[in-house]
């Protein structure tokens, strides 16, 4: 079957399947070369780039796309007036404080015409009003730091989709009186659903119902969330009718920033994107895959390097075969091929025993501990899939190396005087 398969090819396909059989060692060498590199290819840039993956879809979709807030006041102390004061109680705090200033919290007021207003262009999909202040929750003799945020459910599900974050409870039907906590604060207060929580502020406290639990998996937000109704967080606060924030969600996130700068000047407000948020993240993604990329040219490179001197071991070997294939009226061209065909064969059968041995890798690698539990963010980590952007790079990679490496040794070959090559 093999043979009537080679005489439908040319000639030089039938002597390269010769020449792989009777060098089945080296053969195997220049396959092994290329599986480690693609496997390596593979493994690597996916166990991180999963986890990049995943920290970007929990950045992007457990937050608004955009927030907007107004700047803080900000009012410098009257230093004359301190100074007479330190100056007659002869005290030695003056250079201390009299560089002090004061901040105030400005809100958003007449938000609701504001969500108006953005809801109508047509980039926005959506706007959630919030109320967010630093608190103290307590339960007996515990109690802990936590982010107050006022929401209204309906809205911050589209913005945040908090919901699909919900273990218990049902966060649309939260009553003016009851709270959802993060898992883990709930586990640091030792309470549960069904329990009473004092929530402290500057402006007073009250005691709430915990009516759920949510599980972002980022550890540092289960421990300090807490979610109850706008109206609950504006009458805690004092606030009136004001909101801390807008939520804004748009259609493609990738023009963030440049819709954070629209805004900013349309409405005069302080506008941060998600990608100004995660700024640092995201520098760090693009070293990585520079990182990568040279990891995959040293890899491709040493791979390129064992096909080629493997090669021209062969033509070394071989010498007195091509000889007499030239004699017989074998064109140069025909040899190079010969030798290009036998490299990208051997790099064909080295990528697809490559490519199984990366996803083996990536298996053993989500059965080990190494892949339980969670980064230094904080962040559970996900299971490692393989990444198909890179797995493609490889196969491209050893294919261009393949024909590459094996160049030199095919024109070498080529070169060789038959009457030389057969005396040798």
């Amino acid at each position: 079957m093999l043979k009537r398969l080679f005489d439908h090819l040319p000639i030089e396909f039938y002597i390269a399947s010769r020449y792989v059989s009777a060098n089945l060692r080296q053969s195997l060498i220049i396959m092994l070369a290329v599986g480690i590199g693609v496997a390596l290819i593979v493994f690597i840039p996916s166990v991180n780039l999963s986890f990049f993956s995943y920290f970007l879809d929990k950045t992007v979709q457990n937050a608004p796309h955009i927030t907007l807030t107004r700047e803080l006041d900000t009012m410098p102390r009257d230093k004359k007036a301190l100074e007479a004061v330190f100056k007659a109680q002869n005290r030695p705090e003056k250079l201390l404080f009299s560089d002090r200033t004061e901040t105030r919290r400005r809100n958003i007021t007449a938000y609701k015409r504001l969500m108006s207003q953005l809801e109508s262009m047509p980039e926005v999909t959506a706007v959630s009003p919030t109320v967010r202040e630093q608190v103290i929750a307590v339960h007996g003799s515990q109690n802990h730091s936590a982010s107050l945020q006022g929401i209204i459910p309906e809205r911050e599900n589209i913005v945040s989709h908090i919901e699909d974050n919900v273990q218990e409870g049902n966060l649309e039907s939260m009553g003016p009186n009851e709270v959802f906590i993060g898992s883990e604060l709930a586990n640091e207060l030792g309470v549960a659903v069904g329990d009473r929580l004092q929530v402290l502020t500057a402006f007073g406290e009250r005691s709430y119902k915990i009516a759920g639990l949510v599980k972002t998996g980022v550890y540092q937000q289960d421990l300090t969330l807490l979610y109850m109704p706008l109206q609950s967080a504006q009458k805690l606060l004092d606030m009136d009718k004001e909101v801390t924030a807008l939520g804004i969600k748009i259609r493609d996130i990738y023009d963030a920033e440049s819709m954070a700068r629209l805004l900013a000047n349309t409405y005069h407000l302080k506008a941060r994107s998600w990608m100004e948020e995660n700024k640092v993240f995201l520098d760090q993604i693009a070293n990585f895959r520079i990182i990568i990329a040279i990891i995959n040219f040293l890899i491709v490179f040493a791979a390129a390097t064992s096909i080629t001197s493997i090669l021209i071991m062969v033509v070394a070997s071989k010498s007195k075969e091509i000889g007499i294939l030239k004699a017989m009226g074998t064109g140069p061209g025909a040899i190079m091929r010969l030798f290009i065909i036998q490299g990208v064969f051997l790099s064909v059968m080295g990528i697809i025993a490559g490519i199984a041995g990366g996803a083996g890798l990536i298996s053993l690698y989500n059965l080990s501990p190494m892949a339980r539990g969670q980064t230094l963010l904080g962040i559970e980590r996900p299971p490692t899939t393989i990444s198909v952007e890179y797995a493609i790079l490889a196969v491209i990679y050893a294919l261009i190396s393949s024909i590459l490496a094996s160049l030199f040794p095919a024109w070498r070959a080529s070169r060789l005087d038959p009457v030389e090559a057969i005396n040798q």
